[in-house]
């Protein structure tokens, strides 16, 4: 039986991306990991290593994009949380099998596959559920090579600045 192995990250939902970086950085003692925009979904972001754990934020200027919406409607707020997965295959079919909707947009992502559940059953909050076949992006050098390099590959991606971590 397939099953969530950890929580990978925690995205917030912020009004100014800048402030909130600073903030992460310069006063909560934070550590840039990398930056990246969604073309697709019209909001810019960047995941910031606190030790072994990972805040990732992401802002947008359009009014009409999700995260706008959500800001608007919540203020800066956790958006989604991420989730490993140790077989997504199987936990989506779970997930299916006990009537839960999903959005599989990114399964058929060969490498870096990812589903989303909505809040209703994420209590609130929308779920990231990741299962990367050549391992998670973790708040290891490797771990963000391999989210540049989905950044790099997703033509609805884009890569604003590479992985700003020391070599482990």
């Amino acid at each position: 039986m397939a099953k969530v192995t950890s929580i990978n990250h925690i995205a917030f939902a912020v009004e100014d991306l800048q402030a909130s970086l600073d903030n992460a950085i310069n006063v909560l003692g934070g550590e840039m990991m990398m930056q990246f925009e969604s073309i697709e979904d019209r909001y810019k972001g960047a995941c910031v290593r606190f030790g072994d754990s990972i805040m990732s934020f992401i802002s947008s200027d359009d009014p009409e994009s999700f995260i706008s919406k959500h800001v608007a409607k919540h203020g800066n707020s956790i958006q989604h949380i991420g989730l490993e997965i140790d077989d997504i295959e199987e936990y989506v079919a779970q997930l299916e099998g006990k009537g839960v909707r999903l959005d599989k947009t990114e399964m058929a992502d060969a490498e870096f596959q990812e589903a989303l559940v909505g809040p209703r059953v994420g209590n609130g909050v929308v779920l990231q559920l990741t299962g990367w076949k050549a391992g998670p992006f973790d708040a290891t050098y490797d771990g963000c090579e391999r989210l540049c390099q989905k950044y790099s590959q997703n033509p609805k991606l884009n890569l604003l600045e590479g992985n700003q971590l020391p070599k482990d």
